[in-house]
C-alpha cells in the first residue's frame, strides 16, 4: 500500500520528517516497507513561472510567445500550448534546468524568436499523460518559487507491506495510530464536518419520497425494509485544489 509520509507526520506532529525513520517504526510494528519514492523526483530544477503578456507567434500559427516573470526577471519563452493565458501561473524549467528523461533545457531560437526555458506539461513532468496543453496552476504561486515546494510534491510515498492480518493498517489513519501506540507522538485526526451547516431536504418514513423529480419506491417492505436516496447539486467539474493534488500524489495516485 502507498502512505504518503507528510501525511502521516500531519496525523501523527511528533513524527519525525525523514521517510527512513518513519520505515523503521512501520517495521518494528510488522508493517515493513518494501521501497521508498519521491513524486517531485527529478523535478529540484523547475520553478514557478507566471505569464505576464502572451502574444502570438509572428512567424508561426500554432506557437505562443509569452513573457514570464521566473521572481528574478522578465523573460521570453516561446511556447506551444494555445490555452496559455495572461496573469495565470505554470511550472517554468529554466535555461540549464533538467526535465525527467535527462532533457536540458537550453536557450533556443523557435521560428525567429528567442526562448529561455520552457513552460511545462504534466507529462513532461512526468506527473500525468497530458500533453495537450501546459500544466495551469491552481491557487496562490510565487514566481521563482520551487514548484515541487509550492505544489507539495516534496513528500515521499512509502510502500508498506501490509500483511493479511493486519487489516487495521489498510488506511493513513490506520498506520497512524499504529504509530502513535508504539510512542512515536500522539495522534490528531481532523474534524469532519457534520453536515449540519447544509441546505438539506429530506423527508422519511414515507414509502415513496419525491424531490425535484427524483423518486424511490418501495415496492415489497418485507423485501427492502429500507433504501436511501440522493440528489446532489451544484458540484463544478474543475481541477481539484492544490492540497488534494498533493495528498493524491503523496499516496502514489495521479490526480
Amino acid at each position: 500500500m502507498n502512505v504518503s509520509a507528510q501525511w502521516l507526520i500531519d496525523l501523527v506532529p511528533g513524527l519525525t520528517g525523514k521517510p527512513e525513520e518513519i520505515s523503521e517504526h512501520l517495521a518494528l510494528r510488522g508493517a515493513p516497507v518494501d521501497g521508498i519514492t519521491s513524486p517531485g523526483g527529478g523535478l529540484g530544477d523547475i520553478i514557478i513561472g507566471r505569464v505576464i503578456r502572451a502574444r502570438q507567434h509572428p512567424n508561426a500559427d500554432r506557437l505562443r510567445v509569452c513573457e514570464v516573470d521566473n521572481g528574478a526577471e522578465i523573460v521570453q519563452i516561446v511556447c506551444g500550448a494555445p490555452v496559455v493565458r495572461d496573469g495565470a501561473c505554470y511550472p517554468l524549467a529554466p535555461i540549464g534546468a533538467i526535465l525527467p528523461g535527462d532533457f536540458k533545457i537550453k536557450k533556443s531560437k523557435i521560428r525567429g524568436e528567442v526562448s529561455h526555458g520552457m513552460l511545462c506539461s504534466a507529462k513532461e513532468l512526468g506527473l500525468g499523460d497530458d500533453h495537450s496543453g501546459i500544466m495551469e496552476l491552481v491557487g496562490d504561486f510565487t514566481p521563482g518559487e520551487s514548484f515541487i515546494d509550492s505544489v507539495g510534491l516534496n513528500d515521499f510515498t512509502l510502500d508498506v507491506e501490509v500483511t493479511a492480518n493486519r487489516g487495521d493498517l489498510l488506511s493513513h489513519v490506520g498506520i497512524a495510530r499504529e504509530l502513535a501506540a508504539a510512542g512515536e507522538g500522539r495522534i490528531e485526526l481532523p474534524e469532519i464536518p457534520d453536515g449540519s451547516d447544509l441546505p438539506l431536504g429530506y423527508q422519511t418514513g414515507a414509502p415513496e419520497v419525491e424531490h425535484t423529480g427524483f423518486s424511490v419506491r418501495i415496492e415489497d417492505e418485507n423485501l427492502c425494509h429500507r433504501y436511501i436516496g440522493a440528489v446532489i447539486r451544484g458540484v463544478s467539474v474543475k481541477p481539484s485544489p492544490g492540497w488534494l493534488q498533493a495528498r493524491l500524489r503523496g499516496a502514489g495516485a495521479r490526480p
